[in-house]
């Protein structure tokens, strides 16, 4: 079954706009396409043509990139032309599948412009003060200038770190670097990394760990970034002086680390996409902010990477434990040395 936008698409006079475009090969005019339809028997004026072609930009199946002779020159877009050939050869399947496909292209494109428009507002702005003459030339408001830029751009940073990770994993292009690690030290350098962030808000990091070593085979930095994210999850959706607890242990020939929180909990409609690019959970409480959404899917990147998983409990209310499973011995096709 047709969805309603593509329905739309590769009907009535749309279709005809688009069949027409994109058989010009190299776009045309208005009053080019209004020609054209005249010569083929479908005569249509000028301004109705016009007003379709207008609409079809707005769909983003069609793009102006030049004028002719003080005219707007009109282009199918990759998509438009993917429509057109759907719906020309009877594949509305097709022109569904490109419209998700153009939907999440969309959704990227505003969600990085979104992460890295505050950061870079703010590095504008304070190189504008810093190089006003009439800004204060104490050390103290200069150091304190110096350090917003740094910390915006450390942010675009692990924004723009973020997505090439997560390339590079759908890609297969991530080599694990593969060594014996004891998980409990893993646990104890995660917790010193966020220490700082939850004094900030008071809250209290509980550290549970076994008395003897829990050794594991993987990718320390990988296995480390997950646990960061998981516990950069819970200080961003804990309330003020709230407890958190990171425990490692083992489920068979699997170590397991987990988080929890004394949060709001997730609801049950949101569990499910989780792990979904670019999704956030909307109106958590406890102060946070959902960031890109783009840690969660590359912590199960990282997991399934290793032949292990994520695991999530939660409920409205109730907190939230996510935990990270990997078997003991590595990935299944690489083996000990």
């Amino acid at each position: 079954m047709m969805t309603p936008f593509a329905g739309a698409i590769v009907q009535g006079e749309d279709a005809l706009a688009m069949a027409a475009l994109y058989l010009t090969g190299e776009g045309a005019t208005a009053a080019g396409l209004a020609e054209r339809f005249g010569t083929l028997g479908a005569p249509i004026d000028r301004a109705r043509v016009a007003a379709l072609l207008e609409r079809l930009v707005a769909l983003g199946l069609v793009y102006t990139p030049a004028s002719r002779d003080g005219a707007a020159y009109y282009v199918p877009t990759a998509l438009g032309e993917g429509y057109t050939r759907a719906a020309l050869g009877g594949q509305p399947d097709l022109a569904a599948r490109l419209e998700e496909l153009e939907h999440l292209r969309t959704d990227l494109l505003a969600t990085v412009a979104h992460e890295l428009r505050t950061p870079l507002t703010a590095i504008r702005t304070c190189v504008g003060l810093l190089l006003d003459p009439a800004t204060p030339s104490d050390a103290a408001a200069r150091e304190q200038l110096l350090q917003t830029i740094e910390r915006s751009s450390d942010r675009m940073q692990r924004v723009l770190a973020d997505l090439l990770d997560l390339a590079r994993f759908r890609a297969g292009r991530v080599q694990l670097q593969l060594r014996r690690f004891d998980a409990r030290q893993l646990a104890r350098d995660s917790a010193a990394v966020v220490a700082p962030l939850l004094r900030e808000r008071g809250q209290v990091l509980d550290v549970a760990l076994p008395r003897a070593p829990v050794w594991v085979y993987g990718d320390h930095r990988r296995l480390e970034q997950v646990v960061l994210n998981l516990l950069s999850n819970a200080h961003k959706f804990s309330p003020d002086g709230g407890a958190i607890r990171l425990a490692v242990g083992t489920a068979g020939d699997e170590v397991t680390w987990s988080v929890s929180d004394h949060g709001p909990g997730i609801a049950a409609e949101d569990q499910a996409r989780l792990f979904e690019r670019f999704f956030t959970v909307a109106g958590r409480a406890g102060g946070g902010r959902g960031g890109a959404g783009l840690g969660l899917p590359i912590a199960m990147a990282i997991a399934l990477a290793h032949g292990g998983t994520i695991e999530v409990d939660t409920a409205v209310g109730q907190g939230s434990t996510f935990t990270l499973r990997v078997p003991a011995q590595g990935p299944a096709e690489t083996e000990e040395p």
